[in-house]
C-alpha cells in the first residue's frame, strides 16, 4: 500500500519539490481591515488537499474554498492569516492566490529518510525507511508583510507509519503589523494515529518526539520576545497521553499560555461560543488547535471566535476538518 501511494505522489508530482514562494499578488488589494492597528485574526483549517484516489471530489472542493475566502474578502472579513493543512495538490496551493493573498508561504518541500542504522527498525511497507514522497502539505497566507520565515521537516526518525510519506514539519513566519510591530505566526501538523496504519503505541511515540521538536524549534525563537500564535491540525485528540505529550512540550516555551484560545473563549463566552455553530464540535475533536505565547512587551489576547468553513445547511462540509478564525487583540504591557 505504501509503495502505490509513493507511486501516486511522486507521479503526481512528476519527482518536481513544490516552490516555496514568498510574493505579491497585486490583482487584489489589501482590505483596510488587514492594516488595522492592534488586531490580528489568525485562521487554521485542513483541506483535505489530497489527490485521486486518496480523496475524490476535492479540486471542486477547494476551488469552493478559495472562493469563500474570496467572498470574505470582498466583504473586509477576511483573516489576516490562514494556515493550511494538507494542501499537497495544485487546486489546495492555489487557495491562497485565488483568494486574493499578497503572500503566500509553502512550508518544509523534502525531507531525507532515515540513515541506515536507523531505518533497520523501520517498517518499511509503510514507507517509513524512504525519503518523502511529497512536501509538508503546509502553506501560510497572509495579509500582513512577511518579515521573515523558517520552516523545518520533523527528522524521518520522528515519523510514524503513513505520515512518513510526507515531509510533515513547521512552518513560522514573522509578520509586520502596523507602527513598526513584529507577530509571528507558526503552523504545524502532527502525526495522526489509527490513520497512521500503524500501532497506537509507535505513532504516540512519534506524535511525542514531534511535538518535542515543535516545542524546541519555537523555545529557539521565542528567545526574541515576539507574541506568536502556534496555530494547526495536532492530532491531539481527547487521549490523556498526548495532551501530556503536547502539553509538556509546549509549556517549555516561554510565554506559553496553556489553555488553547478556542477553549479561553469558552471560558470567557460559554453562552455565546454554545451557540456558535461547530465550535463545540472543534473543541470535542481538539485535532485543530491555537496556542498563545506572550511576548515580553506586548501579548495576543483572543477576542472573539469565527467559523466560516463549518457544516452546511445540508450537514456537509468542504474538508472533514472545519475551518475556524480567532481574532486576537494587541494589548502592550505597562510602561513605568
Amino acid at each position: 500500500m505504501a509503495l502505490m501511494l509513493a507511486g501516486l505522489f511522486a507521479g503526481l508530482f512528476d519527482g518536481q519539490p513544490a516552490t516555496a514562494v514568498t510574493a505579491p499578488h497585486p490583482v487584489v488589494p489589501i482590505s483596510p481591515v488587514a492594516v488595522r492597528p492592534g488586531d490580528l485574526s489568525v485562521m487554521t483549517y485542513n483541506v483535505k488537499g489530497l489527490p485521486w484516489p486518496l480523496a475524490s471530489g476535492r479540486p471542486a472542493a477547494l476551488a469552493a474554498i478559495a472562493e469563500r475566502l474570496a467572498g470574505l474578502r470582498r466583504e473586509g472579513l477576511q483573516p489576516h492569516v490562514v494556515v493550511l493543512q494538507e494542501a499537497f495538490i495544485p487546486e489546495a496551493k492555489a487557495i491562497g492566490r485565488l483568494a486574493g493573498y499578497p503572500y503566500v508561504i509553502e512550508g518544509p518541500q523534502s525531507r531525507q529518510g532515515p540513515s541506515l542504522a536507523r531505518s533497520l527498525w523501520r517498517e518499511w511497507h509503510l514507507g517509513e525507511g524512504a525519503p518523502a514522497q511529497v512536501d509538508s502539505g503546509l502553506v501560510l497566507l497572509s495579509d500582513l508583510p512577511v518579515r521573515k520565515v523558517a520552516r523545518a521537516a520533523f527528522p524521518a526518525e520522528d515519523c510514524a507509519g503513513y505520515d512518513c510519506l510526507a515531509a510533515k514539519g513547521v512552518l513560522i513566519a514573522d509578520l509586520a503589523l502596523p507602527r513598526g510591530r513584529t507577530v509571528r505566526v507558526a503552523t504545524t501538523h502532527l502525526n495522526c494515529r489509527k490513520a497512521s496504519g500503524t500501532s497506537n503505541g509507535r505513532s504516540d511515540a512519534a506524535f511525542g518526539r514531534q511535538a518535542a521538536f515543535l516545542g524546541a524549534m519555537l523555545a529557539r525563537l521565542r528567545a526574541d520576545g515576539v507574541p506568536t500564535v502556534l496555530a494547526g491540525d495536532f492530532n491531539q485528540g481527547q487521549r490523556a497521553d498526548r495532551i501530556a505529550m503536547l502539553h509538556g512540550a509546549l509549556d517549555g516555551v516561554p510565554g506559553a499560555e496553556r489553555l488553547d484560545a478556542l477553549s479561553r473563549r469558552f471560558v470567557v463566552d460559554p453562552e455565546g461560543m454554545a451557540r456558535l455553530s461547530g465550535a463545540e464540535r472543534i473543541r470535542e475533536r481538539a485535532r485543530d488547535l491555537q496556542f498563545v505565547f506572550d511576548g515580553g512587551a506586548a501579548r495576543l489576547v483572543p477576542t472573539r471566535v469565527d467559523v466560516p468553513f463549518g457544516p452546511r445547511a445540508d450537514g456537509t462540509m468542504l474538508s472533514d476538518h472545519i475551518g475556524y478564525t480567532v481574532h486576537y487583540s494587541l494589548q502592550l504591557a505597562n510602561r513605568t
